[in-house]
């Protein structure tokens, strides 16, 4: 009886969760600016930052933080000679900001910051040969590992750090990616992927040693001169990559009508596949709220969103607020964050959000509530985030195992309306397992995945 009760909230979750609403929302009290926000980081659902970069004539290098979901948003740091292109922190003061340092641009020639107070104070982290010129993405492990890569246009380098930023080790990648490196995504410390462009052709670059040795995944072979800008993961198998056409870009018009395409994994990035995307655009930001629907975003128009693991594309005029940047031809989004499968953050002239609010039968009682953790698939811990429409005295979390035991029950007591937050790091088995918020009025269900 256990196990068939336990497997009805499954299929109840999953099937809501089909049935959800994918409307982008832009945050109300979120800056915005002219050109955009090259990069947004979220710790947990509440708690995030955003980088503003010097872009044309626009000169300003800002650093915002939300404390409360995106709800209000403070300026911590205000620069006019830093090209802030990519952010990520490991605890709520300790964080690290790249800089392009394109010296056409800005004359900050620094490639890497640490703050230590939230983005308040920007401190150049020292880091050794070979040095790269400029950081386009890093990504945070835990609280102790950091990949910074860049620039897209070289020197392609990669530096990482295992014990917070203490001491630093850089790496020539330019066997692997002559041009340059430009974005990451690791499942943990030691196993991840990088993407850039060697030669003419995209690549993706695969570790699991911890960045000591890469295996080339994906490597483009038409030399159509392009790099994979931005790679997603929403499950452990299912990836996917946008690809820039760099042999001609929206603004160049040298050439007209040019095929793009966008790259897919199923079998968690061991192999990749080419698929076509709409022609003359110039992809960046991917991100992706489940296996098969997701978002590409870039400088040719609004965004396009996908409901069939790339199979169609269509244009999501759903997307949020319209308005076209100044020193932009849109509204086109450069990074997507996503917590689980019903919250998700994305940057581009302003700051949005998507939420899927995962709803019952208390849908007419206005208790709409949704729940998600992140990350997942984890192996230590992970920090499980749950929105409630109205408060409860009495939240009930449990956790089962594939087979439906139950293996804990903890009372987390009172909790108020909105967001709120449980982190999990009871040590777990490898395995699939499934996590239960109950309230007196509803019950909500996730899947985690604990990797080891």
């Amino acid at each position: 009886m256990r196990k068939l009760r336990f497997l009805i909230t499954a299929l109840v979750f999953i099937s809501l969760n089909a049935s959800a609403q994918f409307d982008w929302q832009p945050l109300p009290s979120a800056p915005t600016t002219m050109y955009r926000f090259d990069d947004v980081y979220f710790l947990n659902p509440q708690m995030g930052w955003a980088v503003e970069p010097i872009g044309g004539p626009v000169t300003v290098g800002k650093v915002w933080e939300t404390r409360n979901g995106g709800a209000t948003w403070v300026l911590n740091h205000d620069s006019s000679v830093t090209y802030y292109r990519s952010v990520g922190f490991a605890d709520s003061l300790t964080g690290w900001i790249g800089n392009l340092a394109d010296s056409s641009i800005s004359p900050d020639s620094i490639p890497l910051y640490v703050t230590h107070d939230g983005g308040k104070t920007l401190n150049p982290v020292p880091l050794p040969n070979p040095q790269p010129k400029g950081i386009c993405g890093i990504s945070v492990i835990g609280d102790s590992t950091v990949y910074a890569y860049g620039r897209y246009y070289g020197p392609p380098v990669l530096a990482m750090t295992k014990n917070k930023g203490k001491t630093w080790v850089t790496k020539d990648m330019s066997p692997y990616a002559s041009v340059g490196l430009i974005d990451g995504w690791f499942w943990s410390k030691d196993t991840g992927f990088i993407t850039g462009q060697n030669g003419p052709n995209s690549v993706i670059l695969h570790t699991v040693d911890g960045g000591n040795t890469w295996q080339t995944v994906y490597s483009a072979t038409r030399g159509d001169t392009d790099h994979v800008w931005k790679i997603f993961f929403p499950s452990r198998n299912i990836g996917y990559g946008s690809i820039e056409y760099t042999g001609a870009l929206s603004y160049n018009t040298s050439k007209n009508n040019y095929k793009t395409y966008f790259v897919s994994t199923t079998d968690g990035g061991k192999t990749w596949t080419e698929k076509p995307f709409i022609t003359n655009y110039d992809e960046e930001g991917c991100g992706f709220i489940n296996d098969s629907t997701g978002w590409i975003g870039g400088w040719s128009g609004m965004s396009y969103i996908t409901k069939d693991r790339g199979n169609t594309w269509t244009l999501d005029s759903n997307f949020g607020i319209q308005t076209i940047g100044q020193y932009a031809p849109s509204p086109y989004i450069n990074r997507f964050r996503c917590f689980g499968d019903t919250l998700m953050y994305a940057a581009g002239n302003t700051i949005y959000k998507l939420d899927t609010r995962i709803t019952g039968i208390n849908e007419l009682k206005n208790n709409a509530t949704s729940m998600g953790n992140y990350p997942n698939p984890f192996k230590d811990k992970t920090t499980i985030g749950y929105i409630l429409a109205r408060p409860s005295r009495n939240v009930v979390l449990e956790i089962y195992d594939a087979t439906g035991q139950k293996l804990m029950t903890k009372n987390l007591g009172f909790k108020g309306v909105g967001q709120n937050t449980y982190v999990f790091n009871d040590e777990l088995q490898a395995g699939v397992y499934y996590c239960t918020i109950t309230t007196p009025d509803v019950k909500l269900c996730k899947k985690m995945v604990v990797i080891k």
